[in-house]
C-alpha cells in the first residue's frame, strides 16, 4: 500500500494522521521497518564502541527509538539539519539520530551502574590483582573504542558541511550497508564510476579529518 511513496511522502502520512486523530500504526510501521538495517547499524557501532551488546539488545534499541519518534520526534522534526544549518534533513536522518542517542545513554547508563560502588562495604567481593589489572584494561579499552567513535563522527560531521557529495556516497556505502556501487549509483542518480569517487575522496577526506581531530586532542591533553 505505502511502496510507492517516499519516504518524505510516508511520513507526511503519518504526521497527517497523528494530527486528525487517526491510527499511525499501519504507515509509521512501513516507515521504519525501511530504516531497520542502517538503524541497526547505527546500533552495532555503539556497541563495538562500549564493547558489549548483543543482537536482542539491538532489536530492543530499536524499538525504544521507535517509541521516542512516535511519542517526541514527530512534533520535534523540522526538516532543517543541526550539522548543516541552511541544508534540509530527511526524516530518515533525525530517526536514525534518535537511534544513535538510545543506544548512546543505554550503554553508557549500563556502564555507570557497573561502575558504581557496592552500597553495602560488606557486599565488596575482594578480587585478585590479576582480575583487576584486566578489569582495568578492558575499561580502558572501551573508553579508547567510545573516543574512537565520538572522532570518527565529528570528522563526518565535517564532511557533511565541506563535501556533502561524497558524505552522501559515504553514509549509503557504509552506514546504510549498500555496499554495492550501482545501488548507490542508483539512489544518487549518478554514473558508477563516480560513485566509486565519492567513497574514494570521502575516505580520503575522513582520513585528513580524523588527523587534524587526533592531533587537536593530543594538543589539550598536553
Amino acid at each position: 500500500m505505502y511502496e510507492q511513496l517516499s519516504d518524505d511522502e510516508l511520513f507526511a502520512e503519518v504526521v497527517r494522521r497523528r494530527s486528525a486523530g487517526e491510527p499511525v500504526g499501519a504507515p509509521l510501521g512501513s516507515l521504519v521497518d525501511r530504516w531497520a538495517r542502517p538503524a541497526r547499524y547505527v546500533i552495532s557501532k555503539i556497541q563495538a564502541s562500549y564493547g558489549r551488546g548483543s543482537p536482542a539488545d539491538a532489536d530492543e534499541l530499536f524499538q525504544d527509538a521507535v517509541g521516542k519518534f512516535l511519542d517526541r520526534g514527530l512534533d520535534q522534526f523540522r526538516g532543517v539539519s543541526e550539522q548543516m544549518p541552511g541544508r534540509s534533513a530527511s526524516p530518515k536522518t533525525f530517526f536514525l539520530r534518535i537511534v544513535k542517542h538510545v543506544a548512546i545513554d543505554f550503554y553508557r547508563r549500563h556502564r555507570e551502574e557497573l561502575a558504581a560502588p557496592p552500597s553495602d562495604p560488606d557486599d565488596a567481593m575482594e578480587e585478585p590483582p590479576s582480575e583487576v589489572a584486566r578489569a582495568v584494561e578492558a575499561g580502558k579499552r572501551r573508553e579508547e573504542r567510545a573516543e574512537a567513535q565520538e572522532l570518527y563522527w565529528s570528522a563526518f560531521a565535517r564532511l557533511q558541511q565541506e563535501h556533502p557529495k561524497e558524505a552522501s556516497a559515504w553514509e549509503l556505502y557504509h552506514h546504510e550497508d549498500v555496499e554495492d556501487h550501482e545501488e548507490c549509483a542508483r539512489r544518487l542518480n549518478i554514473s558508477v564510476v563516480n560513485s566509486y569517487k565519492r567513497v574514494s575522496r570521502a575516505q580520503a577526506y575522513l582520513k585528513l579529518y580524523l588527523l587534524d581531530l587526533q592531533r587537536e586532542s593530543h594538543g589539550e591533553e598536553a
